[in-house]
């Protein structure tokens, strides 16, 4: 087959198939622009990051983990092109079985459905490429000093900018081609392996073990404390925690969502009395694994969110425990002394909170295709029941109830999880050191230097019984309530919005689809 037929088929599609290519192309040049901003991040050196007036930007320590939080937000983009990519599946699926009725091989049939995908990737990040920089014209904003509020006088390095717009179109393709392992193309039709089987206690058992590892983190840090080490042994150990544990949390979460639709599922099913709770209990029962597909992005989202919260409150309030400490210890020494506040920790976690407002924002996107896909997919199914006499209201219900049953349990879990991340995975937060190790050391070879004056003697015998004050960690309950409630609300309004879908998808004429 030639490349000129292949991309002829793969544009010969109906409505669905277009709205689906123009969402594929919006996610492709999200994720375009999230990692070009990143590589941006990465591009700033130590000459540029004194022209910035963000010290984000200025501080050579905190640029690595902008860039990699950054980085962080194409994960809800991706899952929301996989999502796009799922958009009138049965619709494509039955357009590629009539071509293997044609004579096309099922490589060909492949072929077809990833250069559809690749087609409209490639046209996304060209319209990312653009709008990056068409957004470097508009927001260069330098000050009366020069400085600028964002690193629009850097350019990424050429090799990122090839890698960006060669990695973007080949993972979104791949995502399509994963998406079809699944289904087997034949001329007479589609046959779809899907998972049944009642979820089992792995993501519970993935939870407790991530949380565990985060747990070791604190007894390590303390015994590369007492056995110092030359190598960056200590530094790779607490990361490579860090970051399994917080893998492992989210995954089990993530797939834990499938054993929670089961399990409301059944008490639906087993306590409910009103045919649209035990339609929606059936249909949880059937498919528990369409919540860990469809709720995955905002999971992620919602830990990332709990977690940012929790590490802003543990970060103030270590600071401040630490600024009363010096206080104290320059008081002691009757020396002045001057607070450096906790206005940059507090912006740089505001922040962080605008990017999990962002990444909740795309993966509700995400939520509202997945829906709309669902509702469409089965809408001969519906139909039937609606000219069997089931009247729509019962079914808007049930589908009210299957969506909403699972997000509130699911959304507290990812909350709680997310908030004892960094309780347990950040160390040293719970010191008591006296007070006394807050002095200051004699300089090397300098024996007259200031801490042997008199002033400075005459304070140790002060320090030794004075107690450092520890940092009373707040739960910022306010800000989790935020996350949960507006993931829920985020969720009501889509369910609200996906019933549009569903009294389209009821009419009488849906019954001649095949």
């Amino acid at each position: 087959m030639r490349p000129l037929t292949v991309v002829r088929l793969a544009l010969a599609g109906g409505r669905t198939d277009q709205i689906r290519t123009a969402l594929t192309a919006l996610g492709a040049a999200l994720a375009t622009l999230t990692l070009l901003a990143a590589a941006t991040v990465f591009a700033v050196t130590g000459q540029h990051a004194a022209g910035y007036t963000n010290d984000l930007l200025v501080e050579e320590g905190l640029r690595p983990g902008v860039a990699f939080g950054i980085l962080l937000l194409s994960v809800p983009v991706l899952a929301y092109v996989a999502q796009c990519g799922r958009l009138g599946a049965p619709d494509r699926e039955r357009r590629l079985a009539a071509m293997r009725m044609a004579g096309a091989t099922p490589r060909q049939v492949v072929r077809i459905a990833a250069a559809e995908t690749t087609l409209a990737s490639v046209a996304g990040t060209l319209a990312g490429l653009g709008a990056y920089f068409l957004g470097r014209v508009l927001l260069d904003a330098p000050g009366p000093d020069g400085r600028r509020p964002l690193p629009t006088d850097v350019l990424p390095h050429p090799v990122a900018f090839v890698l960006v717009a060669a990695g973007v179109p080949f993972f979104v393709t791949a995502l399509t081609t994963l998406a079809l392992r699944r289904v087997t193309l034949t001329p007479l039709g589609v046959v779809r392996r899907v998972r049944t089987g009642r979820p089992g206690p792995i993501p519970g058992v993935l939870v407790l073990t991530g949380l565990g590892l985060c747990a070791l983190v604190e007894p390590a840090h303390r015994y590369f404390t007492h056995r110092p080490r030359t190598d960056d042994l200590p530094t790779l150990v607490m990361g490579a925690l860090i970051v399994t544990g917080v893998l492992a949390v989210s995954v089990g979460v993530v797939w834990g969502t499938g054993w929670i639709s089961h399990t409301a599922g059944r008490l639906l099913h087993r306590f409910a009395q009103r045919p649209a709770t035990l339609l929606a209990g059936r249909r949880l029962m059937a498919d528990p694994w369409s919540g860990s597909r469809t709720f995955s992005a905002m999971m992620v989202a919602l830990i990332a969110g709990a977690a940012a919260a929790g590490l802003s409150a543990l970060t103030v309030a270590t600071e401040r425990a630490d600024e009363e400490n010096l206080r104290r210890y320059s008081q002691l020494l009757g020396e002045p002394y001057v607070p450096a506040g906790t206005e940059f920790y507090e912006r740089a976690y505001e922040l962080v909170g605008y990017a999990v407002i962002g990444a909740t924002a795309i993966a509700a996107m995400g939520l509202l295709v997945a829906f709309a896909d669902g509702v469409t997919a089965r809408r001969r199914t519906l139909a039937s029941l609606v000219a069997c006499g089931t009247p729509r209201t019962v079914l808007s219900k049930a589908l009210g109830w299957q969506i909403l049953t699972p997000v509130v349990p699911t959304v507290l879990l990812a909350v709680a999880v997310g908030i004892l991340l960094p309780r347990l995975a950040v160390p040293g937060a719970n010191d008591t050191q006296p007070l006394e190790a807050l002095r200051c050391t004699p300089l090397p070879g300098d024996p007259a230097s200031a801490c042997q004056d008199a002033a400075y003697a005459q304070a140790h015998s002060s320090l030794h019984t004075a107690e450092r004050v520890q940092a009373v960690v707040e739960v910022p309950w306010g800000q989790l309530g935020l996350l949960a409630g507006g993931a829920v609300t985020a969720t009501v309004v889509i369910t609200l919005v996906s019933l549009v879908f569903l009294r389209m998808s009821t009419r009488a004429w849906e019954l001649r689809v095949q």
